[in-house]
């Protein structure tokens, strides 16, 4: 799955007189590969080793360096991550319709979680007394129900999920024609149910936040959400979602600088969300 979607987002190779030894959308199911099963470098590269059926299954004449796959992960962006996870999504929606007779994207929830930096637990810091620091934020949109990824963004936290609200949606309306989008307070903002409502004709239900202190919603959108309705209950299905990347993946990254911490945070999130599809 993970090689198919590369595909469509990248060529095979990155330059007309590279070595042509190994594709990019072979290299990039690699390192998806090393997510999933959390190895390094040189754990995944002594997986392929061992495994021949695994090099074919990926079209794999020899077995990449460890160093060619690490120089490869540097090249890339987060936002071209994102753009292959919406091809895992196109691929499950040529699917149809999942067991209820809905489509596989008729709902969608949004959320964001935290991955931390730093390999301390938090119950070590708590002990000696350290606050918790920069943490790289994931921001997503998934379906409900059937926990298939929509669309990412990824940060530095903490920052307010209003931020990258706007960001989502516009990525997301790109990609589905859902019924109804669900969110927590976090993303209340009126400029979001405008475009949910009027620009993708989407039904968006967002717990409204009383900024004013006067119990009073006075914006005409948001007004509207002091009484959200049963179906609102799917917003959890994000939080299972967010649950299951972070026990089959990691809670923690490994990388050391920004960029290298953005793209570990995307790829672990980009294979979990193959495993989903």
């Amino acid at each position: 799955m993970s090689l198919q979607a590369a595909r469509l987002e990248l060529s095979s190779y990155s330059r007309p007189k590279s070595p042509h030894l190994y594709t990019q959308p072979q290299l990039l199911a690699v390192l998806v590969l090393k997510a999933y099963l959390r190895q390094t470098y040189r754990g995944v590269v002594e997986l392929l080793e061992l495994s021949c059926d695994l090099r074919e299954e990926l079209g794999l004449a020899g077995v990449p360096n460890y160093s060619t796959l690490k120089k490869f992960a540097d090249r890339i962006d987060p936002r071209m991550l994102d753009r292959v996870a919406g091809h895992v999504l196109k691929l499950c929606q040529g699917e149809g319709v999942d067991g209820a007779g809905l489509r596989v994207d008729d709902e969608l929830a949004a959320d964001s979680t935290g991955v931390e930096c730093s390999p301390a637990s938090r119950h070590y810091e708590m002990r000696i007394g350290r606050g918790r620091g920069r943490y790289v934020k994931l921001s997503m949109v998934v379906t409900c129900t059937t926990l298939l990824l929509v669309t990412f963004t990824t940060t530095f936290g903490p920052s307010q999920d209003r931020a990258q609200v706007m960001d989502l949606l516009w990525r997301a309306s790109g990609r589905s024609r859902p019924s109804r989008l669900y969110a927590d307070a976090g993303y209340d903002l009126e400029a979001a149910h405008a475009m949910c409502r009027r620009g993708w004709g989407v039904s968006s239900f967002i717990p409204p936040v009383d900024r004013g202190g006067f119990g009073v919603v006075k914006s005409p959108l948001r007004s509207r959400m002091t009484t959200l309705p049963a179906c609102y209950a799917h917003r959890w299905d994000v939080e299972t979602f967010i649950s299951g990347f972070k026990r089959s993946t990691s809670s923690t990254l490994r990388a050391r600088t920004d960029k290298a911490m953005l793209t570990e945070a995307s790829l672990n999130l980009l294979a979990y969300a193959v495993r989903r599809a």
